[in-house]
């Protein structure tokens, strides 16, 4: 099958994205609503300040192109990414307003299709809002049944500012969720086309990828926080130094050293956010989310400790 993609959603991440499949020799169509955006990347200039785009985006011309046009991203493409952004709210949660927005108008588009369309999710959600917020909209636009007239997936990166390109093409992993076999294996044979590492692959139903994006990032949080918990006890102990502490028991293979570094506290787009999500979805369903509070109001005192002592 001759393999177009479409990238909804042209901002830190979808551009790096779109951009490192349009190397890899397959044709894309990144779209956003943004003119600005759209005239800036057909003129061979970013809207984006990230490591080697401009350079991607000079060797892709004959592969990349951008549009305000989603009808003909997806009659033109057979794979559809949505990387729209997903704002927290105030209680932790994340709004799909985006998504179920782009949504509406890909499930619209793919209703003038006769052929198969694979949708990917890549934006963060909270668990249920693949099977049960997009798949529904998709289905009522296209008139088509998930699994059947389409596939959708969940596949969720994770990146770093600054190194998008780089932790794109060299993932630890590919965490697919997927609504059939089908649509997963074909995510699965394009994303591996794509990355340098050969990375191992987990493909598994929505809801387990969903918790698994922001379950990870907590994770991270925790172990950073930790270690800025050993940086303010050995701040106020005698001849204690955070270093030599973290560069030994990171030697433990149930530990390691990635993440277990005093220093700030942990900020950027996803690992404050994605905590407290975790934190939402436990007290939602009644578990014990005192974990991630903790960890969120350890990372603020930190903060506040480390601007004291300056």
């Amino acid at each position: 099958m001759d393999t177009r993609i479409s990238v909804f959603g042209l901002g830190k991440l979808g551009i790096p994205m779109a951009l490192c499949i349009a190397k890899s020799g397959i044709d894309v169509i990144g779209v956003d609503i943004s003119e600005s955006v759209i005239n800036k990347l057909n003129k061979g200039q970013s809207p984006i300040k990230e490591p080697d785009v401009e350079k991607l985006l000079k060797s892709t011309q004959d592969r990349f192109t951008s549009t305000t046009n989603i009808e003909k991203a997806v009659l033109g493409t057979n794979i559809s990414f949505i990387v729209v952004p997903t704002p927290s709210e105030n209680n932790g949660s994340f709004s799909l307003k985006y998504v179920k927005e782009v949504a509406s108008e890909v499930g619209k588009s793919m209703a003038k299709k006769s052929t198969y369309h694979l949708v990917v999710l890549t934006s963060t959600v909270l668990p249920g809002s693949t099977e049960y917020g997009i798949q529904p909209i998709l289905e009522r636009e296209s008139g088509k049944i998930c699994g059947k007239g389409f596939g959708l997936c969940y596949n969720p990166e994770f990146i770093a500012l600054g190194s998008v390109i780089q932790d794109f093409l060299n993932p630890d992993f590919l965490l697919i969720g997927e609504s059939d076999s089908r649509a997963g294996k074909m995510l699965e044979e394009l994303l591996k086309s794509i990355t340098k590492n050969d990375p191992p692959v987990q493909k598994m139903n929505f809801i387990n990828a969903e918790i698994a994006k922001i379950s990870l990032n907590a994770f991270v949080t925790t172990k950073i926080t930790f270690a800025n918990m050993l940086s303010d006890m050995s701040g106020r102990l005698p001849n204690a130094d955070v270093d030599t502490i973290t560069d030994a028991i990171g030697l433990d293979s149930r530990i390691g050293r990635r993440y277990l570094n005093g220093g700030l506290s942990y900020g950027g787009p996803c690992f404050p956010r994605d905590n407290r999500a975790l934190g939402y979805i436990a007290d939602k369903f009644d578990c014990n989310s005192l974990i991630s509070k903790s960890t969120d109001q350890f990372n603020q005192y930190h903060l506040e400790n480390t601007l004291e002592i300056i």
